[in-house]
């Protein structure tokens, strides 16, 4: 069963792009008596990350987003785990995005699961801005 969806699992839980995506980006962007602290996750690499994710999605889209195309790109999702280890290291990223990263690719098995994560990432860039992360 998908984390993202209902109990029904084909309804998307609206609560991955509304209340977890706000939480995780209040993680991400921490704030010390109301200025963005030294470990909040830098733009560029939120940004870089959000790129690779959305150039997965638009490789998917060329192979019209099927079900058959999903395998031969799942191995390219799966490396993002390793490629946020690798920023975690270097102390590019905070370790709470490694985590999320690590939760949210374990949790896709399919094309539905990445379908559910692409819209949750988007949520949580757009939050990450609205809680004051500036480029």
């Amino acid at each position: 069963m998908s984390i993202y969806y209902k109990d029904d699992g084909k309804t998307l839980d609206a609560r991955w792009v509304d209340s977890e995506a706000l939480a995780v980006a209040k993680r991400l962007v921490i704030k010390n008596d109301g200025k963005l602290d030294g470990k909040c996750i830098r733009t560029s690499q939120l940004r870089k990350f959000y790129a690779d994710v959305k150039n997965l999605e638009r490789a998917w889209e060329y192979q019209g987003r099927s079900d058959a195309a999903f395998p031969g790109i799942l191995p390219q999702i799966k490396i993002l785990k390793a490629k946020a280890a690798y920023a975690r290291q270097r102390k590019v990223v905070p370790p709470a995005f490694a985590e999320w990263m690590n939760k949210h690719v374990d949790a896709i098995a399919g094309p539905s699961d990445f379908a559910a994560f692409l819209l949750h990432f988007e949520a949580v860039v757009g939050f990450c801005y609205g809680e004051g992360l500036k480029d």
